[in-house]
């Protein structure tokens, strides 16, 4: 495994070369996300200009390694559209010519090409296909790519698989996955006060106050989590012990507002008040567990668990155990920036520390029950300190993600989804790019050709086309209207016109959005593509999908 080794770990205060060079991304998806790609072994299915864009921005921030499978040769005109492929190749393999150029962007990456014909390797040696952490798609035709689909869904675990296609100003890419239970979503905040149900400790800490209304200073260095706090516990004292209700939410705020000195300056107040929407109306008009995370406490592989199970549906069971004892999740220690001395704010910080570590205790405690229940251990579990530490900080947040196989998606797509794409009226000229990229795959099939790759396809091609498009959808049963039809005939005539190409332009913007959905899943971290996306480079536009 490579090393991501944080910073101050050798002894000193200067980040490591490693942390240097990764720098701006491991501020986005932290050191074990990090760990998480360098680990990853990706397989591209395909060599082209677009192969290369997608790779490349998988290569510059670390990629592990990738192969490359394809038996095709470098033609003159590959080397023009490639920039990882020079004149000197013509005529050598591309997929060996393409993986040299790109593990000169990284020596860390470790680049590897295998110089068979995709659909002959399937014939011989479809394990081949299942050593790997996710496989990529690019350009193959339908019956490749649904039977590589079909053995890494089959996988166990099953295997993620990405597949993009391209064509001129137009592409097309599908995810598709098993499942990813999300622990970092990367939500706007992590800051959890618990103003409206506070732990003891903090209730006691907060009654310390009793600040002399005379003396300016300290009265204007009062944490806004104290007067909050304060605020709402002598509310209550006046109103039979209820909470403010929303018919009351202004009569609350002159209520605060009347319990500060005049000439003092309100600046910790007007923090206090600017907190009231995130951390006391939305916590009062909410469960203390939200509906996302309890789905998932009654979900059957929670509750159906083996010593086998993922390590995300253990800590989910540890979860429920957790909120069945204590009513609430654990406690994520986050404090926002306030207005306070350095004193009241440290001392503040920790309160909330010791309950958290408190929490996290306890949460520990039930996560070994829970091995225990299923015979396993932490460390047979690959449950690690820190992963446990993340878990936890994000239980609010926490997301599972059920895919669809390309399978499915292809040949029994989500209908009503497609639809009310057809008639999006924010992004009107994407979605039917979707039909005629399943309709130049049955073109291909039929004529074992592109459409639009000889001069004389014209408009027959398209003609060609647009039946193959209309056929496809009343095989799915997709209702088309008069200007559905349209707009389908218009995309068909780009499709002719583009021939399968791959252009420069198209193929890294495609490369960038596809590396971006890699990432996300082999880091499972932030949320995937669910699992369509159609770009149209004419107008600008793009739409995803869920098929």
């Amino acid at each position: 495994m490579a090393s991501t080794v944080p910073p101050g770990a050798s002894g000193t205060d200067r980040p490591s070369r490693h942390t240097q060079r990764y720098d701006r991304q491991l501020r986005l998806w932290n050191h074990s996300g990090q760990a998480a790609l360098e680990d990853a072994h990706v397989l591209v299915v395909g060599a082209s200009p677009l192969a290369g864009q997608v790779l490349k921005n998988l290569v510059l921030p670390g990629l592990g390694s990738f192969t490359i499978v394809d038996d095709a040769i470098v033609s003159e005109q590959d080397a023009q559209h490639d920039f990882f492929v020079n004149a000197s190749r013509i005529g050598t393999p591309y997929a060996e010519a393409l993986a040299q150029g790109l593990a000169e962007l990284n020596p860390a990456t470790t680049a590897t090409s295998c110089l068979r014909a995709p659909d002959e390797l399937l014939r011989e040696d479809p394990a081949y296909f299942l050593q790997y952490s996710l496989v990529v798609c690019v350009s193959q035709p339908s019956r490749i790519a649904i039977r590589i689909s079909e053995l890494a869904w089959h996988a166990s675990p099953p295997i993620p698989l990405v597949c993009v296609r391209s064509s001129g100003f137009q592409g097309v890419l599908h995810v598709a996955f098993g499942e990813l239970g999300i622990v970092e979503t990367h939500p706007e905040s992590l800051v959890d006060l618990r103003i409206t149900r506070p732990f003891p400790a903090l209730q006691e800490h907060a009654r310390k106050y009793a600040v002399d209304a005379s003396d300016s200073y300290a009265m204007s260095h009062v944490p806004f989590v104290v007067l909050l706090l304060q605020a709402l516990e002598a509310w209550r004292a006046t109103h039979d012990g209820a909470m403010p209700s929303p018919a009351s939410r202004r009569a609350f705020v002159d209520f605060m507002r009347a319990r500060a000195p005049p000439g003092v300056d309100t600046e910790n107040m007007d923090e206090a008040l600017a907190a009231l929407a995130p951390h006391v109306w939305r916590p009062l008009q909410s469960p203390p567990v939200p509906a996302s995370v309890t789905a998932l406490f009654d979900d059957a592989q929670c509750r159906h668990l083996s010593a086998r199970s993922p390590p995300f549906w253990l800590l989910v069971a540890a979860l429920r155990r957790f909120v069945q004892r204590h009513g609430v999740l654990p406690l994520a220690s986050s404090l926002p920036d306030m207005k306070a001395t350095s004193k009241d704010f440290v001392a503040l910080q920790n309160v909330y520390a010791v309950q958290a570590r408190a929490d996290l205790d306890a949460f520990l405690g039930d996560l070994d029950a829970v091995l225990v229940d299923v015979g396993t251990s932490r460390t047979d579990a690959s449950l690690t300190d820190d992963s446990v530490r993340v878990f936890v900080k994000h239980a609010a947040f926490l997301q599972l993600i059920r895919g669809r196989g390309l399978t499915h998606q292809w040949r029994a797509p989500n209908v009503r989804a497609l639809e009310a794409a057809l008639s999006d009226p924010v992004n009107p000229v994407t979605a039917q790019y979707h039909l005629a990229f399943m309709a130049a795959d049955r073109f291909i099939e039929r004529y074992a050709r592109c459409p639009g790759a000889h001069d004389n396809d014209g408009a027959g091609g398209a003609r060609a086309l647009l039946n193959e498009a209309v056929a496809y959808a009343a095989e799915v049963s997709l209702s088309l209207s008069a200007d559905h039809h349209e707009r389908l005939a218009e995309a068909c005539r780009e499709m002719a016109r583009g021939a399968c190409s791959d252009t420069p332009a198209t193929a890294a913007l495609l490369g960038g959005l596809v590396a971006q959905e890699i990432i996300k899943i082999l880091t499972v971290q932030y949320l995937p593509l669910e699992n369509t996306c159609v770009y149209d480079g004419i107008v600008q536009a793009l739409s995803t999908f869920r098929l």
